[in-house]
C-alpha cells in the first residue's frame, strides 16, 4: 500500500518536512540551557517566539485552506474567523515579554492541534494529519516549555 493512499499513515515528505521543522524549535531551547557556538541565549529565546509565530500563523493557514471546503456561510465564517487567531496570536506573542509570549505561544498549539485533531477524528480532515499534528505539536510544545523553564529559572 502507498502512503499517499493510506489515510491513517503521513506522506513520507510530511513527516519529513514536519520533522525537519522541529530543529529550529530544539535549537532555540537548547541554546537557553547549553551554551552553542552559533546561538546565544538570548537568539535562543527569539528563535524560539519568533519561529514559533510564524509556524502558529502557517497553521492557521492551513485551516483557512480547509474552510474552502463546501460548507455552509455560517460555517465558513466561523472557520476563517477561528484560522486567524493563531496568526494573530503568534503577533502579540513576537512583542510580548518572554514568559507571556512563550504561554500564548503553548497555549495557541494546543489549541490549534485539539482542533487538527478533533477535525481529522470527525472525517474533516485526513487521520494522518490528525496525528501528525499531535507528534509535531508535541515537539513544537516541549521545546516552547523548555525554553519558558529555563527563562523562569534564570
Amino acid at each position: 500500500m502507498s502512503t499517499a493512499s493510506s489515510p491513517a499513515r503521513s506522506p513520507a515528505m510530511a513527516l519529513a518536512l514536519g520533522l525537519a521543522g522541529l530543529i529550529p524549535f530544539a535549537a532555540g531551547a537548547l541554546a537557553l540551557w547549553l551554551p552553542l557556538p552559533l546561538l546565544t541565549p538570548e537568539t535562543g529565546l527569539r528563535l524560539t517566539v519568533i519561529y514559533g509565530a510564524i509556524i502558529l500563523s502557517f497553521l492557521g493557514g492551513i485551516r483557512w485552506g480547509t474552510a474552502l471546503g463546501p460548507y455552509d456561510a455560517a460555517r465558513q465564517g466561523r472557520d476563517f474567523t477561528a484560522s486567524v487567531l493563531g496568526a494573530l496570536a503568534g503577533l502579540a506573542a513576537a512583542f510580548l515579554p518572554p514568559v507571556p509570549a512563550l504561554s500564548l505561544l503553548i497555549a495557541g498549539y494546543l489549541s490549534q492541534a485539539l482542533w487538527d485533531v478533533t477535525s481529522a477524528e470527525a472525517g474533516r480532515l485526513p487521520l494522518w494529519f490528525g496525528r501528525l499534528r499531535m507528534l509535531l505539536t508535541g515537539g513544537a510544545v516541549i521545546a516552547q516549555i523548555a525554553a519558558l523553564l529555563a527563562v523562569i529559572l534564570s
